[in-house]
């Protein structure tokens, strides 16, 4: 029996279904974990030595821990999502205001950030995650949120005020020397120029030349590579175009509304040159995408360079603000990885990831057995984690969720189909073999 007060070492879970990832389904099967590590896995029954502990899970499902790509924890108190019914520019007026009434400077606003992300930590564990890609705004001590996931800690920059890539604002210089704290702390880092409307070109240019230096940084620390990926919300608005070519439109407004468009026309560069610069970052993530499609020149070049690219889309999010969903079927005919993000509660419900899919999967975008990668192991590759989470292989940390379906699937295309199902429970999340979520008893 597991509860979450033990620590087990070694255990063979037993389920009805395991879904590997890396290779087939298998039936009636069986999962050794021992030391925090995958020793073995397979068909019923194991060779082993009878002394380990052996948990039955019944009917149950096992999969990979699943990764949410992208999300902002910080809005985890909102009891529900700001008013998307106007579009994304009068959605962000909503954030931008409730985010200056939050970040007011005092310590007791600083712990409401702090109690916001460990709340939503706690929420994706619950809903079967184990590692996830957060975007951070402020200099919080992510190491310390208890029973904290894998994470990967984008710092965000942007600005549009006067400047150049010698002379960058003080916040993004703040930023910069943030983001190399969180990676001193243990946390794994990326930054994250904003999006193309509130970024200057050469803030990008910096960020990924700051990304660099600190991937320098941690192989010197360390004696190991890495990657920093860079993250950026790219094509989410039909008015983005507009406003990058000509500076006037619904965004242009928004910026004179909120008080922060500069005396001084801002650097902008276009969405075709944002996706090339995010490619030689090296691993870079295309947030939304929403209209990328409508984009000849972005997508070729997204086409181009998919091998260090990946798209993350937020359906739920998507939808709520554009009134449609991502455009799957394009995306992955430019063979580019997708995975899946729930973007926050400030357009969300919830963090469910599994929410995100059965969106695509209701809408007939993708089966269920294309959504279980892209809430896996594409999502994995996109943070960089490819070798530490999303998948369920021999040697590999035993990141993994335990599902249970109100009705026991007879065949793998059912089980697959069960992991979706709303009706279908998380019973407990386990990362490097320890049980983080859920009832273990």
């Amino acid at each position: 029996m597991l509860n979450s007060g033990q620590q087990h070492r070694s255990f063979i879970m037993r389920s009805k279904w395991l879904f590997p990832v890396t290779c087939r389904p298998l039936q009636n099967a069986w999962l050794r974990v021992e030391r925090g590590v995958i020793t073995g896995f397979g068909v019923w029954p194991p060779r082993t030595d009878k002394s380990i502990n052996v948990i039955d899970q019944g009917n149950a499902i096992i999969a990979p821990g699943f990764v949410n790509a992208h999300t902002h924890l910080e809005f985890s108190s909102c009891q529900k999502p700001f008013d998307t019914k106007g579009g994304l520019h009068e959605w962000i007026h909503e954030v931008v205001s409730w985010k200056r009434k939050q970040s007011r400077p005092s310590t007791a606003a600083h712990e409401k950030i702090t109690a916001a992300i460990a709340s939503g930590t706690h929420e994706s564990a619950t809903c079967g995650v184990v590692a996830l890609g957060e975007i951070a705004t402020s200099d919080i001590a992510y190491n310390k949120i208890a029973g904290r996931l894998r994470l990967r800690v984008f710092q965000e920059v942007l600005g549009l005020e006067r400047s150049s890539i010698n002379s960058l604002p003080p916040r993004v210089v703040s930023s910069f020397r943030d983001s190399q704290k969180t990676s001193r702390r243990g946390v794994a880092v990326g930054l994250s120029p904003h999006a193309p409307y509130s970024t200057q070109w050469h803030i990008g240019r910096a960020a990924v030349a700051a990304a660099q230096n600190n991937r320098v940084l941690w192989q010197k620390s360390r004696s190991t590579s890495c990657v920093i990926p860079l993250a950026m919300h790219l094509a989410e608005s039909m008015f983005e175009e507009e406003f990058l070519h000509n500076q006037t439109g619904p965004f242009r407004k928004l910026f004179n509304d909120l008080g922060i468009w500069p005396e001084h026309a801002p650097k902008l560069a276009t969405t075709a040159d944002w996706v090339s610069l995010l490619a030689k970052s090296g691993r870079g993530l295309i947030i939304h995408g929403t209209h990328l499609v409508d984009n000849q020149q972005a997508m070729a070049r997204l086409n181009r360079h998919r091998h260090t690219l990946a798209l993350v889309v937020c359906p739920r999010t998507t939808q709520a603000l554009s009134g449609n969903l991502p455009p799957l079927t394009e995306f992955k005919k430019s063979g580019v990885r997708v995975c899946l993000g729930t973007d926050g509660r400030g357009s969300n419900p919830d963090l469910s990831i599994r929410a995100e899919a059965a969106c695509l999967i209701d809408a007939g975008l993708v089966t269920p057995q294309e959504a279980l990668p892209m809430i896996t192991s594409n999502g994995a590759w996109a943070l960089g984690f490819e070798h530490r989470t999303g998948s369920i292989a021999t040697g590999r940390p035993a990141d993994f969720v335990i599902l249970k379906p109100s009705m026991p699937p007879k065949t793998s295309d059912r089980a697959a189909a069960a992991i979706f199902d709303a009706t279908t429970e998380v019973v407990s999340t386990f990362r490097g073999g320890r049980p983080i979520a859920g009832d273990f008893t």
